[in-house]
């Protein structure tokens, strides 16, 4: 899992590179780190182990980025939180045999805090093991009812050394996860 881990890190560094070109090419969009509408995800995978990040602001989600007032906006972020925890937005081949076997949701919504955060984030990290990653050929994300509100996500993989780059759309089919 280390090779995961180096190799996690430059798609990270790429995709922290990429969002800030996007932030400079839409300024009257850009809100600190991150973009309205938009969401990033990376995804390796190297022998069976697999991670999955996800990252967007949470207006795509909830509708805004301060903490809740009252408690519907309290409801709101609590399903926002559930929603991600259960992790049947995304899937795989199914002759892939993919099980999620850890998550790690956060958001700047849910952390304690003495000032109101500006700009807030949903992070969702997922582990996974696949049975037969040789039949993993696609990725498929379904957002349309957790975060109607993402109109692009711009993904990013490693599938056992080969790797890709590709944007997503609500109207998109599933995202080959091959070299192009």
């Amino acid at each position: 899992m280390n090779t995961i881990v180096r190799r996690w890190g430059l798609v990270l560094g790429a995709t922290l590179f990429v969002n800030s070109a996007t932030a400079q090419e839409h300024q009257h969009e850009e809100h600190g780190s991150h973009t309205h509408g938009q969401a990033v995800l990376t995804f390796v995978l190297e022998g069976n182990e697999a991670e999955l990040a996800f990252a967007t602001p949470t207006v795509n989600i909830v509708g805004f980025e301060h903490q809740a007032k009252g408690e519907a906006q309290r409801q709101l972020v609590q399903k926002m939180i559930a929603d991600f925890t259960n992790a049947n937005w995304f899937s795989f081949d199914e002759q892939a045999n993919c099980t999620v076997t850890g998550t790690d949701i956060s958001s700047d919504l849910t952390a304690e805090r003495t000032t109101q955060p500006q700009h807030a984030d949903l992070n969702a990290n997922y582990t996974l093991v696949c049975q037969n990653p040789a039949r993993l050929q696609a990725l498929t994300l379904d957002l349309a009812t957790i975060a109607a509100g993402v109109e692009k996500v711009s993904v990013q993989w490693i599938v056992n050394g080969e790797q890709g780059a590709r944007d997503w759309t609500p109207d998109s089919a599933a995202l080959p996860l091959t070299a192009q």
